[in-house]
């Protein structure tokens, strides 16, 4: 946790607000965390849950001075988060995360632990986490015991809100109707909840003067593109462009005495899926060949590390600012909330 005034400022007004609605009694009361991509939600939210835990023995309704948490993450997302807090409360003991095969489930969620779910896991009434079976109780039934048994009120942590809304906006309505939170915490960049109950934002411009995120995107600076040009040739003026650019940021940071290797991102043709096509093979092997020949970046140098379905190398230590790797080739997104500082050019190859 760093000591960033915008950080303390949203964890103090994010832990009043929730508490207050604790507080209220009733249920789907709905606060909204909004924050720039790079601030810090995870972080932020994770020290907002444990002051919930203090505080409350204090400044708890008398019906309660505990509650429990859950925390719905799409794709896997929730495993990253998973381990930050298992990291983050190993030693303190005050949070507890847990997966759903770690919880006891004849209990129900105890009193600081947060049940980290899986949103895809969850949303259809097929999957075994929402279905009582021989070895397992339900979700469903989890969240009741929590909440009629234990006399605990839940607090449902909604990480990447906007991402709950599109074709899945019924279903995430419904399976939060029937675990019926206390407390939703929705938590996104760009929420799209309206007219909830509280509202903490934190400000690009603030985030941006404590040196978490880039001032600006500068989107295709002096590329121009011709339609009948052989697509190879292209493709290796293209690559040309973007290593420029990236040797260009490195002497930026040299002239300034700062020790920075900037890494430069290229993307492969994203379809959605993550295996390779033949169009993907095809211009994988341009780029690798390119970058031998002509600039010396390889594999096997340290140069350049690849993230693809069929091929990982050069990954460890990659965000470090540091680290050899001058070039990352990649097809889909590492990860949701994947912080790379020396990340700084991105070229992505794209049909139109």
């Amino acid at each position: 946790m760093k000591t960033l005034k915008y950080q303390q400022d949203a964890i103090s007004e994010l832990t009043d607000k929730t508490i207050k609605l604790l507080n209220l009694g009733g249920s789907r009361r709905k606060v909204v965390f909004e924050a720039p991509t790079g601030a810090g939600k995870t972080v932020m939210t994770c020290q907002t849950l444990a002051n919930i835990v203090d505080e409350l023995r204090t400044r708890g309704d008398s019906r309660f001075k505990e509650c429990a948490f859950i925390w719905f993450a799409p794709r896997k997302l929730h495993l990253q988060s998973y381990m930050s807090l298992k990291g983050a409360f190993g030693e303190t003991r005050k949070l507890t995360p847990v997966m759903f095969d770690e919880l006891d489930q004849s209990e129900g969620i105890q009193p600081g632990e947060i049940l980290f779910v899986n949103w895809e896991s969850v949303n259809k009434e097929k999957n075994i986490i929402v279905r009582d079976n021989e070895s397992s109780a339900s979700l469903y039934e989890i969240t009741r015991r929590t909440q009629e048994e234990q006399g605990l009120p839940i607090v449902a942590v909604i990480d990447e809100e906007h991402m709950f809304w599109s074709n899945t906006a019924d279903k995430t309505k419904a399976v939060l109707d029937r675990i019926n939170p206390a407390v939703e915490l929705r938590i996104s960049a760009t929420p799209k909840t309206i007219r909830p109950d509280a509202l903490c934002k934190v400000q690009r411009g603030d985030v941006i003067a404590a040196e978490m995120i880039k001032k600006k995107v500068v989107l295709n600076p002096d590329i121009d593109v011709n339609a009948s040009e052989d697509e190879i040739a292209l493709n290796e003026r293209l690559i040309k462009a973007a290593l420029e650019k990236r040797n260009q940021i490195a002497d930026a940071y040299k002239a300034e005495g700062i020790n920075i290797n900037p890494l430069l991102l290229i993307q492969l043709p994203n379809d959605k899926k993550e295996a390779m096509t033949a169009e993907d093979e095809k211009v994988a092997e341009q780029v690798k060949t390119y970058l031998k020949y002509m600039c010396d970046i390889t594999e096997e140098n340290g140069k350049l590390a690849v993230w693809l379905s069929n091929e990982k190398s050069n990954l460890t230590g990659l965000e470090d600012n540091t680290n050899l790797a001058q070039v990352l080739l990649f097809k889909e997104a590492i990860a949701l909330g994947w912080d790379c500082p020396r990340a700084a050019v991105l070229l992505i190859f794209r049909k139109l």
